[in-house]
């Protein structure tokens, strides 16, 4: 990813997390800090099942087998994309 590209997706994402945080003093000091502190324990204690299951739905589940499959691919790929060097 060229450098004004990686800029741009910190900005978008910046902007997403200063909307979800109900901040409004136009400050995003502090920020990151509090999304990542607040990310790894999320993730650390995230009901498996429950978020296989919302997958699933995700995916539109039509009773296939793949779809339980696809689900666990799909989380797999998230974890490694997340965890980065923790994976």
């Amino acid at each position: 990813m060229k450098p004004h590209q990686l800029d741009l997706q910190r900005t978008i994402m910046m902007d997403a997390l200063y909307a979800k945080s109900g901040r409004t003093c136009g400050t995003y000091t502090g920020l990151w800090q509090e999304f990542c502190s607040e990310i790894g324990p999320n993730f650390r204690d995230a009901d498996y099942d429950q978020l296989h299951a919302d997958v699933c739905q995700a995916i539109d589940d039509t009773g296939s087998v793949m779809t339980a499959k696809q689900a666990h691919q799909a989380i797999a790929v998230c974890r490694r994309h997340l965890l980065g060097k923790w994976a």
